[in-house]
């Protein structure tokens, strides 16, 4: 019996250490089980990480971006909080750069980028010092003014501006220098300044000189761009370029003269300033009378200029151009025809009809006029004879062209006058009665 009990015992012994021991390994196992499955898991499960925004970003130099970051989940947990962010952007220059985004576990780690390109599209800027149009005299060397030129990028680049010119000194003209410059981005900018060439303005006389000389001025039609008119040719004057001459007189003391001032001193019967000017308008159209614009009378009656109309009379009434200032002599009674005659200038009538009818028609314009003081040759022709019948007429002056001053020596029935046009500067208008 005894053996019995005492072989019972160590198999219960045997048992329960066999039972420890599977419930040892098997705890082991199911540890490991787990353990490893987890590595396992850990290994081949895929972190999802993805950015916020853009991929690619594209910024003009100057601005900044304000990162909008990402999101990362592993295993359907949301790690978003352990993302490092990277950033190799450097705004101040222009570029491509990246911002990375890693984001790490135990054992596996994801990387993303975000492409971020700086760009300069903005132009740089050339200032230039002076004028944009600037005057130099006829053979004058051209003296650059300056000029700077800025980028918004590159920050001071004059050096990098070219500039090339068309200017011919010796010639009168508008010419351009052109101005450019590129940045470091290819941006490019460009401007120009304009170089008027002119004559050289000419020393008025003094105040107290006597005339030697004196400049007859030769005008056509008044026009007023401001109420829409336009002049067909260069015989056209606008009223404000007539008026910017006439206050030109009045600023620097000039006497505009009567004919019968002019016609005694041409004489020697008088002396008169070496600032004295003879102003005459040819026709009677177009803007000198109050029946046809009316823009010379209220103009000469504002600055007190006189000037003496030469008038077609048989073709306008003389009474239109009654003004204090203005004196009317005779441009013939109906002789300013032209393509009447052959083989003369301009086929101008006065060359070719009888002497019967020239002087008819002078002594017809004359008893219009009221005056034998001055004549003035339609469209400037004559010759020889025509100046002998302008003569027997009884006329003391006969006018013609020419662009130079008269003087006591000039011929009377050639008297010279230049002819202001309608593009006539300032600098030109100085020139002629200087």
């Amino acid at each position: 019996m005894r053996k019995v009990k005492k072989k019972h015992k160590k198999r219960n012994k045997i048992l329960l250490i066999v039972l420890i021991l599977f419930v040892i390994f098997s705890s082991f196992g199911v540890i490991g089980y787990f353990y490893y499955k987890d590595i396992f898991l850990e290994k081949i499960s895929p972190i999802n990480l993805k950015l916020i925004g853009e991929n690619e970003i594209t910024l003009e130099y100057g601005e900044t971006y304000t990162d909008e970051g990402a999101t990362a989940t592993f295993r359907e947990k949301d790690i978003s909080k352990d993302i490092k962010v990277n950033s190799l952007v450097d705004y101040s220059k222009v570029g491509e750069y990246k911002i990375e985004y890693v984001v790490s576990t135990k054992r596996k780690s994801k990387k993303i980028t975000r492409d971020i390109k700086i760009i300069d599209t903005v132009k740089p800027v050339i200032t230039l010092k002076g004028s944009r149009e600037v005057i130099f005299n006829l053979n004058e060397d051209y003296k650059e003014p300056g000029f700077i030129s800025t980028d918004n990028y590159d920050g001071d680049i004059t050096s990098n501006v070219t500039t090339t010119n068309n200017i011919n000194k010796d010639a009168i003209g508008t010419y351009e220098v052109v101005y450019k410059v590129s940045d470091s981005s290819g941006n490019s900018y460009r401007i120009n300044r304009l170089v008027r060439y002119v004559e050289p303005l000419k020393e008025l006389p003094s105040l107290n000189a006597k005339a030697s000389s004196i400049a007859v001025l030769n005008y056509h039609f008044f026009y007023d761009p401001a109420n829409k008119e336009s002049g067909s040719d260069g015989n056209f004057m606008s009223v404000q370029n007539f008026e910017e001459q006439l206050k030109y007189l009045k600023d620097n003391d000039y006497k505009t003269l009567t004919m019968d001032e002019f016609r005694k001193w041409m004489y020697g019967e008088i002396e008169l300033p070496a600032r004295s000017v003879l102003l005459t308008v040819d026709d009677g159209a177009k803007g000198t009378g109050k029946h046809n614009g009316n823009k010379l009378i209220p103009l000469l009656e504002k600055y007190q200029a006189h000037a003496t109309l030469f008038l077609i009379t048989g073709w306008w009434d003389i009474s239109n151009y009654s003004s204090p200032y203005l004196d009317i002599e005779s441009h013939s009674h109906d002789l300013h025809h032209e393509n009447v005659c052959a083989g003369v200038s301009r086929g101008a009538k006065i060359l070719c009809i009888s002497d019967e009818e020239v002087l008819n028609d002078l002594k017809t314009s004359i008893s219009v006029t009221g005056s034998n003081n001055a004549f003035c040759y339609p469209f400037y022709v004559y010759n020889a004879h025509t100046i002998e019948l302008v003569q027997e007429a009884g006329f003391k002056l006969a006018f013609v062209g020419g662009d130079y001053k008269a003087t006591r020596s000039t011929n009377k029935y050639k008297v010279p006058r230049y002819h202001v046009y309608k593009n006539t500067s300032i600098v030109k208008f100085n020139n002629m009665i200087a």
